[in-house]
């Protein structure tokens, strides 16, 4: 349903924030809301809102919906155009909704109650997705550098033992609302450091929490912003199966999808090992998706991320100075059956085409 212009205050909200027409998205978020609700027990769901410029998607499901229009989207931009500032812009205008509040990406499945995040919340304890790393570690990492000089520069450099988080997941109490405005805050100094720092709203939040008692998501809910595509796959599967229009029979089928990227079992993982023995080097790791793929497919989930190996090992081979296919099989790659290696010949011949 639509919340109105007030929107009700609660106990506890779990916020999703997506915007844009690409249906994937629309679906990540529709999965987690299903595995929030079937990891729920009677009586114990909090409010759900999903903050959206396509409010249609959502017709139907049980959520608030709060509509967001072109505009305020481009204010949460920001005269920087760093596109995740939105996020913080969003944590900040529903931060006044509840007396806990939870923000949480889209592509994330709950693995216990979202209760279990709640009860980690107070007006003393925050909650994140995961600490990474300690601010000592991200200092000599390449990819901080140019930020590291600049804070340096600036005399904004923090201590050593600051951690860097993850704020796929964002909880907070009532009494600690304002961070998501200071984050903001942060965010615009830093724009400068955004086009090569794509995680500077995490490290605003992370600057913002330094010294408070952080608790994690992690064991509650999986993240697997890492293997996105596969993820995706087996999602385009279950709602081509199940359709996406809400049904409560989805809740408990939801549970039963791999939310894991599939490989081969242990003894198919050693055989691919010591068939690369002899693979050159430079070609293992495309030569181990290769076979990755080749090893897999027993149902619709697995057989569509066959195809996502195959394609990741493609993107690989592009990479390679003056590589280009042809119906020969490329010499030092890893051979396939017979029906595998003329599946992945065209989806190769396919992608170099497409260019």
């Amino acid at each position: 349903m639509k919340v109105p212009s007030s929107v009700p205050f609660v106990k506890q909200q779990l916020i999703y924030l997506l915007y844009g027409e690409r249906r994937i998205y629309q679906l990540e978020a529709k999965f987690s809301i299903l595995t929030a609700l079937a990891r729920c027990k009677p009586g114990e769901l909090p409010t759900i809102r999903v903050l959206t410029d396509q409010p249609q998607a959502f017709q139907g499901w049980p959520v608030d919906v709060v509509v967001l229009d072109a505009q305020r989207l481009a204010d949460w931009t920001g005269e920087g155009g760093y596109s995740h500032r939105r996020k913080a812009c969003a944590i900040a205008h529903a931060s006044r909704w509840a007396e806990k509040t939870i923000f949480i990406d889209t592509d994330t499945v709950f693995l216990q109650s979202p209760q279990k995040l709640f009860q980690q919340v107070d007006a003393q304890h925050f909650l994140v997705d995961e600490v990474e790393m300690s601010w000592a570690e991200a200092s000599h990492s390449a990819y901080y550098a140019g930020f590291t000089r600049g804070l340096a520069l600036s005399g904004e450099a923090p201590v050593d033992d600051l951690r860097l988080c993850n704020s796929g997941v964002m909880g907070f109490a009532l009494e600690n609302a304002a961070i998501a405005e200071r984050a903001i805050q942060r965010i615009d100094a830093w724009t400068q450091y955004a086009s090569a720092l794509h995680t500077i709203e995490q490290i605003a939040f992370s600057f913002e929490l330094h010294g408070a008692q952080i608790n994690e998501a992690r064991g509650v809910i999986s993240h697997y912003f890492a293997m996105k595509q596969y993820i995706h796959a087996i999602l385009e599967i279950f709602f081509q199966r199940c359709g996406d229009q809400f049904d409560p029979s989805l809740c408990k089928q939801a549970l039963k999808v791999p939310m894991q990227r599939p490989v081969p079992s242990w003894f198919g993982r050693l055989s691919v090992k010591w068939s690369l023995k002899r693979v050159p080097p430079e070609l293992r790791g495309i030569g181990r998706k290769l076979l990755y793929g080749s090893g897999i497919g027993g149902d619709e989930y697995q057989r569509a991320c066959k195809v996502i190996w195959w394609r990741s090992a493609i993107e690989d081979m592009r990479q390679l100075d003056g590589f280009e296919w042809s119906q020969a099989w490329p010499e030092g790659l890893p051979r396939l059956g017979r029906n595998d290696e003329r599946a992945f010949t065209a989806i190769a011949l396919e992608s170099m085409k497409a260019g």
